[in-house]
């Protein structure tokens, strides 16, 4: 699920546009969209995890899960490898970030969960303005086939390109999204 389409970018420029450029907006969008998803190390909308496996240790009470945020656990298995049962869910914690309140008695053991998990829609649409910016620059240097170029006058109005018709995020751009950034500690 993407967190534009080629139907709000062409109402946010207020241009109709025709097949080519409709597939070509398409491709940009996605593209942008998998760079944001890489820069901030987590996927923008909601994705479902089957049965994500995590290796478990003596005395271990938290399990961080690599798609959060967490929008829902659906299953949740835990025993030893090979020999994991389904546990009961509300005998644990579901947080943003994974499942808290296990514990762990001994060495061995594996949890397999299943869950759904992604950028919240308060923080897509955060990002949403950033997508947009960069979805404009780079359709405005497809419709005007000028890659590289650093300005454009038109009937007296000159143009200046982002950062010298450079395509993709702008640096503003890349330090805002790290702000939603996820680390992961393995």
């Amino acid at each position: 699920m993407a967190i534009i389409t080629y139907q709000d970018l062409q109402r946010y420029m207020g241009k109709t546009f025709s097949a080519t450029e409709q597939t070509a907006a398409t491709t940009i969008i996605g593209f942008l969209e998998r760079e944001l998803s890489k820069i901030i190390g987590r996927p923008l909308s909601p994705t479902q995890v089957h049965e994500e496996v995590h290796w478990l240790e003596f005395g271990q009470r938290q399990i961080f899960l690599r798609k959060a945020p967490v929008a829902s656990v659906t299953s949740f298995y835990m025993g030893f490898s090979g020999d994991e049962v389904e546990v009961d869910l509300s005998n644990y914690d579901v947080k943003p970030w994974g499942i808290d309140n296990i514990w762990v008695a001994g060495t061995g053991y594996k949890a397999l969960v299943s869950y759904v998990g992604g950028l919240s829609t308060v923080d897509a649409s955060a990002l949403e303005r950033i997508i947009y910016s960069a979805s404009v620059r780079e359709m405005n240097q497809f419709l005007i086939d000028a890659q590289g170029l650093n300005t454009l006058t038109v009937e007296g109005t000159t143009y200046k390109m982002a950062e010298d018709g450079v395509g993709g995020f702008t640096k503003d751009e890349r330090d805002y999204a790290r702000s939603f950034k996820r680390y992961i500690v393995r």
